[in-house]
């Protein structure tokens, strides 16, 4: 006798074994902390050890804390990658402020930016020359893969004395867009001085303008609204009206004129270049521009930049807030070269106590600021035994010598 199943019920049968699978991916997923014991003490950190791809992972910070032997990143080596992650177009970077301890976002540590100018070398990235981009953008010269420009703004004091050691010690050049009415009047945070700049230009560092002294709001009306002082005309309060076409081109003129001649003055510089102030621009600041023969700029819009882009794109990598590592992710999407996303592990160059250390069966890698070394390896170098539960996620590690050794 055949017995015909309720509709319901033969749901309910048909979801079960996606039911199944679906708390099994939840139970899966589930992370367990890896319990750590040396010499019978248990280590309470829960980032002492980890487990990447089947290997554990050991810090340099525990392994320097429960062994006392110091692990460190090596100096820079040499790039390693061949990877092309684009080509024919440049990412343009901006930075600020160099500090050791920032006060805001757009303030960078100093650790953080060199470990920037390290990942630029080992991952196959290449700091080009402003005068590189400048034959790029007008003269349709070639640049290399991977082309990175590095610039920052506002002409802050930090620029020679942090950023431009940094930048020798990889031979790197950069450009710095200076407000020039700082410069020559000294105000707000210190800021450079005609002399250090004279001083990092026969390193290869350059120059430009940010504006004479229009990086600023202004009034745009009687109530007080304000906006860039560059691009909008401003709110005469003497004669309690605004400014009309002709006096509003006269003073950006005057302004980007004054801003020119002075670099020319102190710099010699005979290229005009600009970097807008909050990145605003219109078509009346393209006009001055062209009649002062002004002929490259570069905005805030984040993108990369090819020789069609005049008002060039720029990427922000001077936020306190992104890790090197994340930047040097953005980077590599941003490309169009055939090995995007194909670029290996770049090794680190690892030392332990000083010494340069190879591991073979897996590569030291980098958790935010720490060092990551694998932890087998280790042990076997250094003669510790280790045993691994993997039942309970819990690793043993014995610094005295094994019983009848």
């Amino acid at each position: 006798m055949k017995v015909q199943l309720p509709h319901s019920f033969k749901v309910m049968l048909l979801c079960l074994p996606l039911l199944y699978l679906l708390t099994g991916c939840v139970q899966n997923n589930t992370v367990q902390a890896i319990s750590v014991v040396v010499d019978g003490k248990e280590i309470n950190d829960s980032t002492a050890v980890t487990m990447d791809s089947g290997q554990l992972m050991a810090s340099a910070s525990f392994i320097k804390n429960t062994l006392g032997m110091s692990v460190a990143a090596a100096s820079p080596v040499a790039s390693t990658s061949t990877a092309t992650y684009y080509s024919d177009q440049v990412a343009v970077l901006m930075y600020h402020d160099i500090v050791d301890k920032p006060e805001k976002p757009h303030m960078l540590p100093v650790q953080q930016f060199e470990h920037q100018m390290e990942l630029f070398k080992t991952n196959g990235f290449n700091v080009i020359t402003m005068d590189d981009y400048v034959n790029f953008m007008t003269k349709g010269a070639a640049i290399p893969d991977n082309a990175i420009l590095l610039t920052f703004d506002d002409g802050y004091e930090s620029f020679y004395t942090h950023a431009f050691p940094i930048l020798k010690k990889y031979n790197y050049t950069a450009t710095n867009f200076v407000i020039v009415s700082f410069i020559d009047n000294r105000e707000g945070r210190p800021k450079l001085t005609w002399d250090q700049m004279r001083e990092m230009k026969k390193e290869g560092m350059s120059f430009y303008s940010h504006t004479y002294n229009s990086h600023k709001y202004g009034p745009i009306d009687a109530g007080g609204k304000t906006k860039p002082m560059l691009t909008r005309h401003l709110y005469l309060k003497d004669k309690q009206r605004v400014e009309n076409d002709e006096e509003y081109i006269g003073r950006i003129t005057g302004d980007l004129a004054t801003a020119e001649k002075r670099l020319h003055q102190e710099l010699g510089n005979t290229q005009g270049i600009i970097a807008f102030p909050y990145g605003a621009f219109n078509k009346d600041v393209i006009g001055v521009m062209n009649s002062l023969k002004i002929e490259l700029s570069f905005t805030i819009k984040k993108g990369m930049t090819t020789r069609k882009d005049k008002n060039a794109f720029r990427f922000d990598a001077g936020n306190s807030k992104q890790s090197p590592e994340d930047l040097i992710k953005l980077l590599k999407e941003q490309g169009n070269g055939k090995d995007v996303g194909k670029n290996p592990n770049v090794p680190l160059n690892v030392t332990v106590d000083g010494k340069e250390v190879r591991f073979t069966k897996k590569l030291p890698s980098m958790k935010g600021n720490e060092v990551m070394i694998p932890l087998r390896e280790f042990c076997n170098l250094y003669d510790i035994r280790i045993d691994w539960n993997n039942k309970k996620k819990k690793v043993t590690l014995s610094t005295s010598p094994a019983p009848n050794a």
